[in-house]
């Protein structure tokens, strides 16, 4: 029995049936051909061979990462990688299989599947097609303008001093220990806030989520992205003073650590002097559900942002 197919695509507003056809100039009203359907009986008992072709290629950690063909882009002397992998709200194929009277029917298909998988090594071994390392351009931190930005802070208790964005992972060495450095972004890029519990006798400061209702959207677009050289993204760090000690006209010598994704890190030299802030002489100062934090920031992506 003659079989003909069509192609259903499945997206977040359900299912649209789309007929697919080439034009060669041709005009519209030409003929043209239907492919011939496999024959179920035909193929029911055999085997498909598909040759691939998947690439190996090292990163700047050392680690082997592997691509398909169609992922990489390579010249004479450098190459680079990406990938997207959806895992929500994605768009997919699905395959129905119909009979001369329109009647569903099961597709032909192969009793299995062999993959004959080549390899080819991009930049190490013997047979490496380029001689280079892909690696992320991270542009450096203007270290007098950090320490400029560092130089004077609230001093207030259990709350947000500081804010600080650019390509690296930070932490510091020197700061009493209750001063802590939070990431932003880990908090669904609502970040964190400190919040005063108890009363004067017994106070406690406790740095925690942002207490912010979030509802993820279930079919809203998610994917998982690989690329060579890898994405760097900005990251951005809060300093709180998490203790119910306030710093009042004190000056600490302290020492900023600064890291890339690659584990590559630096230290800058900080001297701060901590002065106590009021509500009054502050137009960023927030308190109640979000929290203690003054507006002092820095921005090394776009200073601008921190005027």
């Amino acid at each position: 029995m003659k079989q003909s197919y069509r192609i259903a695509f499945s997206g977040l507003m359900g299912l649209t049936f789309s007929l697919l056809a080439c034009s060669n100039g041709t005009s519209v009203s030409s003929a043209i051909e239907e492919p011939k359907a496999p024959d179920t009986a035909s193929i029911k008992d055999s085997i498909l061979h598909r040759n691939v072709i998947l690439y190996r290629a090292l990163n700047f950690k050392g680690d082997t990462t592997v691509w398909k063909e169609g992922d990489c882009s390579i010249s004479n002397t450098s190459f680079s990688c990406y990938h997207e992998t959806c895992i929500n709200g994605c768009t997919y194929v699905i395959r129905h299989c119909v009979d001369a009277d329109n009647k569903r029917v099961k597709c032909a298909g192969y009793k299995d599947t062999i993959y004959d998988t080549t390899y080819k090594d991009i930049n190490f071994g013997e047979n490496a097609i380029v001689n280079y390392m892909p690696v992320a351009k991270i542009p450096e931190l203007d270290k007098e303008a950090v320490k400029k930005a560092l130089s004077i802070l609230p001093g207030n208790m259990c709350a947000q001093i500081f804010q600080f964005s650019s390509k690296y992972t930070i932490e510091s060495i020197g700061l009493p220990k209750d001063f802590l450095w939070k990431d932003k972004d880990f908090n669904y890029n609502h970040g964190y806030a400190a919040f005063l519990y108890g009363d004067s006798w017994n106070a406690e400061c406790s740095v925690e989520p942002q207490r912010v209702m979030v509802n993820p959207d279930p079919n809203y677009p998610r994917s998982i992205v690989n690329r060579l050289p890898e994405d760097v993204s900005t990251q951005t760090f809060q300093l709180f003073n998490g203790s119910v000690q306030s710093y009042s006209d004190t000056t600490i010598s302290w020492k900023l650590v600064y890291s890339d994704l690659y584990g590559r890190s630096d230290t800058l030299d900080v001297t701060t002097k901590f002065e106590a802030v009021s509500a009054d002489e502050s137009d960023s100062f927030t308190t109640g559900i979000s929290g203690k934090r003054f507006g002092n920031c820095y921005d090394a992506t776009d200073p601008k942002r921190c005027k």
